[in-house]
């Protein structure tokens, strides 16, 4: 009798055993099958933005939408050193939300830059980039208001602008980092593939 429930123990000790096994081996299978499905969705959905960024992007020179800052800001209390190049600084991308982009950073340095100051924003051709370079003339210091535009302890709403900003950099294949620029104070610089290469790249 003793060896008799003694075998059936063993018995559903193992059984238990091989159920747990069972069902972590099928909880892992409907993991896989789950992460594969929102792996496929996730390519499936960069490829639509991908189509889609194609489909409303068009040749766009950076000067005239540079040089439209000054209007664009104009209730702003700063002034605009505009510094564009005689040839054209062509990049391939969405004429809206590089307008945003621009306009945001130069929101952003008359919020930040004392009343009267001079904004220099400077474009140019570099190694198969477009430059752009925005610079406070008058800060006080190497490292102005104006620099820590993308830092993390920015105000709230000055960190969105941020993030947007740097979200529209990225879907043109560029990016915009605090840099300085012909020795000057520490500035922003916002740097995107031209023409030839942004079209390349998205092939």
């Amino acid at each position: 009798m003793y060896s008799t429930n003694l075998g059936l123990g063993i018995a559903l000790a193992v059984g238990l055993g091989l159920a747990a096994v069972l069902a972590f081996i099928v909880s892992l299978f409907i993991s896989n099958v789950k992460a594969g499905r929102l792996a496929r969705e996730m390519a499936e959905e960069a490829k639509c933005e991908a189509r889609q960024k194609m489909s409303q992007s068009s040749v766009q020179d950076l000067r005239p939408l540079i040089a439209s800052l000054r209007e664009r800001t104009s209730d702003r209390p700063i002034r605009f050193d505009i510094r564009i190049p005689h040839e054209v600084v062509p990049v391939f991308g969405i004429e809206a939300e590089l307008e945003e982009l621009l306009c945001k950073v130069a929101r952003y340095a008359a919020n930040v830059m004392s009343p009267g100051a001079t904004l220099q924003v400077s474009a140019r051709v570099e190694s198969g980039q477009a430059v752009v370079h925005w610079r406070d003339l008058d800060a006080a210091d190497a490292s102005p208001p104006l620099a820590r535009f993308l830092e993390a302890t920015q105000a709230a709403a000055h960190a969105a602008s941020a993030r947007v900003c740097e979200r529209i950099a990225g879907r043109h294949g560029g990016r915009i980092y605090a840099a300085p620029h012909a020795g000057g104070a520490l500035g922003l610089t916002l740097r995107l593939p031209l023409l030839g290469q942004a079209a390349a790249s998205t092939r």
